[in-house]
């Protein structure tokens, strides 16, 4: 299910005077920082921001902090008024995205040691002390309290150690050499700095400061080198030279008319040719557009707000999920996936986690937060489980020890628009996951691992992968190479996943397959759609010899027992269901049958079928009954309840049919009945069909099963 973010007319005042005078204050600060060079330089550097800045929105404020720390902290001649002028913005700033923070930090630092070395230890306190207090006021200002200051840094450090691992995306051939050659000629800028400009004092701190903003926009460029329509990570790193190109010459060298720096720009835009032509057919349209945009958006400012809320209201008319606001009604919820849109535009109260998006937790402490969150009294008394997944990851890898510790604590409810609801019976316990080792061993790439044939519980793979000499080079200096995990299920068929190293060293879950909240709900009542037989390591091509082998081991669940259960989409192969249930689960292990009329599926009770109505049904038939062997021989069943419910979108529940059978007692309830159910007018969302025990409450000869279910159009009975 895709939902659009939207938080209408929440906070649209601070909002607006940030879209407003926050960015007219950008604007003037970088127009201040640039007021002495001369006009071709000031007219390139406006040029280029406008053409290329929105192709990565923080190259501006990466170039206006870079200019602050060289132009504005560094300058011999700056007056200490202006120091701490320029010092409260980057307090300012570093409040917006933690990278922002740290190069703050760094600009801060270098201009530290700047004005140490130039003998004046008063400008030196001064530049720290103004930005620590305008960090601190700027944190209470947005209504933190002070002691969350470091364990934000402590968890943002986290978070970003683990990025590169979880997060990383190859880019192709031309983008890797045009940036590769972009950070070398950057390299040979920051050394030129060092060696050859005319203040000492100010040399090898503007060279430190400016070769690592250098580093970490390529880092931020090419860990997630990603590339969508006229954007992406990856022209972080361009947009930004392009920018500078022009006005760091001029601000270090002021004596020189031309300096081997400024063909930088031409450089990049002949780079963007090579690996993105098509920004020369749409980018000028779109920059145009933008300008345009906010000309436009000034002239009704006043309406502004007004028209968010018509679009949040819209919003949230696509992503209303009726039966789960009414089955959650005032409880908490929390969402596995990504994407909270779900819970915030359907009105829920959300409990979020610590690490509220689950791929975002991408080391085992981040984990570990998230599952004391549900460990807590804080846990949630509801979640929401959709299908999402970020980069092919391996299913379940996201969050592993939350999704290992459910069973017994949350139990499934129902899917709404492929979104799972689970409601919590208790908190989960602090007691460690209990693993018992199945096989341990060393492996090469490509080295293949069968698993046990006979499984009664869900398999905990713990991987960790061991790099080359090369691949640690790689990782330190550009990102870490990519792992995937292939495996093959018992079906025969073959699926490649990501692997995320400092996760897998950890654990996840790796049989069953957990893709979705049906598999999840499935999981929970111990059954397993999806098995896997065997499983290998391998890498995308050229990549082998960043890993040197994988140290694996597999250990058993006992919390999560499990027995295996027919495919969804198979039981329509079968012929025994028209359209693919949305969940099947049963208290014994289910089975596909042969019944005289064909075959059925074995639906011990108590059990349910979960059916979504298609578009334009009218009734449903099928067929029902108690397996020979219940009611013959030693069988003695004491009977089965078998019906069937509608629930609407609202939440509404009512019983459309129902029929007790006892072959022991009455010779007409044995074999295969039939049944054919006119639905309401007023069409359901889902139905549920149902085996449970007669009133003797006595499950051990329920041998009932379902068969031939299908829905029927108009006029069908």
């Amino acid at each position: 299910m895709k939902v659009k973010f939207h938080l209408g007319s929440t906070q649209a005042v601070p909002i607006l005077l940030w879209q407003t005078l926050g960015q007219l204050l950008v604007a003037f600060c970088l127009v201040a920082l640039t007021v002495r060079l001369p006009l071709w330089r000031r007219l390139a550097f406006a040029g280029a921001t406008l053409a290329f800045h929105w192709l990565f929105l923080d190259s501006v404020y990466f170039v206006l902090i870079t200019l602050i720390g060289i132009g504005g902290l560094m300058g011999r001649g700056t007056p200490a008024f202006r120091l701490v002028l320029w010092c409260v913005l980057l307090g300012f700033l570093s409040q917006l995205k933690f990278t922002y923070g740290v190069i703050s930090g760094a600009a801060v630092g270098c201009a530290f040691l700047c004005w140490i070395a130039r003998g004046a230890p008063g400008r030196a306190a001064l530049v720290v002390v103004a930005f620590g207090l305008s960090v601190l006021g700027a944190w209470v200002a947005a209504g933190q309290n002070p002691d969350n200051l470091y364990p934000y840094v402590r968890r943002s450090l986290e978070i970003s150690s683990g990025y590169g691992d979880a997060m990383g995306f190859d880019e192709s051939w031309p983008l890797f050499l045009s940036g590769a050659a972009l950070a070398l000629l950057g390299a040979v800028f920051v050394w030129k700095i060092w060696s050859t400009l005319a203040d000492p004092t100010e040399a090898p701190f503007a060279a430190l400061f400016l070769g690592f903003v250098l580093l970490v926009m390529w880092k931020e460029s090419y860990t997630r080198a990603d590339m969508v329509a006229l954007g992406g990570h990856i022209f972080g790193i361009f947009t930004f030279a392009m920018i500078l190109g022009p006005v760091l010459p001029g601000l270090l060298y002021p004596g020189r008319r031309w300096h081997p720096v400024d063909a930088v720009l031409p450089l990049c835009m002949l780079a963007i040719a090579w690996f993105d032509a098509d920004y020369y057919r749409q980018g000028p349209r779109v920059a145009w557009e933008r300008i345009y945009g906010n000309v436009s958006s000034l002239r009704h400012l006043g309406s502004l707000a007004r028209d968010w809320e018509g679009d949040y209201a819209s919003a949230r008319a696509a992503a209303t999920l009726p039966a789960i606001k009414a089955a959650v009604g005032q409880g908490t919820a929390d969402v596995y996936d990504f994407n909270l849109g779900t819970a915030i535009l359907g009105g829920l109260r959300l409990s979020a986690r610590p690490i509220f998006q689950g791929y975002s937790a991408y080391t085992p402490s981040l984990q570990g937060y998230n599952l004391r969150h549900y460990q807590s009294s804080r846990a949630p008394d509801f979640i929401l489980w959709d299908r999402e997944t970020v980069d092919n990851r391996y299913p379940g890898l996201d969050d592993a020890p939350l999704v290992a510790g459910l069973k017994g604590h949350y139990e499934a409810l129902f899917p709404e628009q492929d979104v799972w609801l689970f409601r919590k019976t208790s908190s989960l316990p602090r007691e460690p996951l209990l693993r018992r080792e199945v096989l341990s061993r060393t492996l090469r790439l490509s080295d293949e691992v069968d698993l046990p044939t006979s499984i009664d519980h869900a398999l905990w793979l713990e991987a960790d992968p061991i790099p080359t000499l090369l691949g640690r080079l790689r990782a330190m200096a550009y990102k870490p190479a990519i792992l995937n995990l292939a495996t093959t299920d018992r079906l025969g068929r073959r699926s490649v996943w990501r692997m995320l190293p400092r996760l897998s060293r950890a654990g996840f879950i790796l049989v069953p397959t957990v893709a979705n909240g049906g598999d999840v709900a499935a999981l929970l009542h111990g059954e397993s759609r999806s098995w896997v037989k065997s499983f290998h390591f391998e890498t995308p091509a050229g990549q082998e010899e960043f890993w040197s082998r994988v140290v694996v081991r597999v250990s058993a669940l006992p919390s999560l027992p499990l027995r295996p259960a027919p495919e969804l989409p198979w039981l329509v192969q079968l012929g025994i269901f028209d359209h693919v249930p949305l969940d099947v689960t049963s208290a014994e292990q289910q089975q596909v049958i042969e019944v005289p009329e064909g075959r059925a599926l074995l639906l011990h009770a108590e059990g349910e079928a979960l059916l979504a109505v298609p578009s334009g049904a009218r009734q449903l038939s099928f067929g029902f009954g108690l397996r020979d062997g219940a009611y013959t021989g030693v069988g003695h069943t004491a009977g089965v309840d078998f019906t069937l419910d509608a629930v609407w979108a609202s939440g509404r529940r009512e019983r459309l049919w129902e029929r007790f059978l006892d072959p022991v007692a009455q010779a007409g309830d044995r074999g295969t009945q039939a049944a054919v159910v006119r639905l309401p007018a007023e069409a359901p969302q889902r139905l549920i069909l149902h085996t449970g025990a007669g009133p003797a409450k006595d499950y051990r000869w329920d041998w009932s099963y379902l068969s031939r279910v299908r829905f029927g159009g108009p006029g069908a009975l």
